[in-house]
């Protein structure tokens, strides 16, 4: 597979994800558009927008180290896997904002939001492995895998608790993880 079209199908399925997040949420009937219930399904939306343009901007960072034009299955399923995952956030994001006090609806928002970062670390350690070995790549998965740790999951879980643990993180791990060196 050329690593191009691969590209370019996750810019489009990332595209379409951000557009419908916003598209599945409704206006009030009376108007309001300054509700808690609407803040709420704001804060939440604008929290799934900036994971998402993390998750995007990582996953391209990492596929910059293919040197290779050329992308074998295991690159191409693993990349599949992760917009399996990023296609749900549409569903999870509205089923959080309209019911935030469900435990049901919580733990599948924050399982849609966790599952592609651990996945996207994965990713890049089979590229690591197979196609660079590149210092630089190694480094930035530890890193990663850190930030994961000390921001992203013990947040999440948080955020069970306490529904503004999330986005507070998000905006954290988004400066965090989006610094990236320069690239061999």
């Amino acid at each position: 597979m050329n690593k191009s079209r691969i590209e370019a199908l996750t810019d489009g399925i990332f595209a379409v994800v951000m557009t419908l997040t916003v598209l599945e949420f409704k206006v009030p009937e009376d108007g309001n558009l300054f509700s808690p219930n609407v803040l709420l399904m704001l804060l939440i939306y604008i929290t799934t927008f900036v994971a998402l343009a993390s998750i995007w901007n990582s996953l391209h960072h990492v596929m910059t180290f293919i040197k290779s034009n050329k992308i074998d299955e295991l690159i191409l399923w693993s990349n599949h896997w992760i917009l399996l995952i990023v296609c749900l956030f549409p569903f999870s994001t509205v089923a959080h904002a309209e019911h935030p006090n469900s435990l049901t609806a919580s733990l599948a928002y924050v399982s849609t939001y966790l599952i592609p970062w651990i996945s996207l670390i994965v990713f890049s350690q089979i590229i690591y492995k197979q196609y660079n070995g590149s210092a630089t790549l190694r480094t930035r998965n530890l890193e990663r895998i850190k930030i994961f740790l000390v921001f992203l999951l013990p947040g999440a879980l948080i955020s069970l608790i306490w529904l503004y643990a999330l986005p507070i993180v998000t905006i954290l791990m988004a400066i965090n993880w989006g610094r990236h060196s320069n690239f061999d």
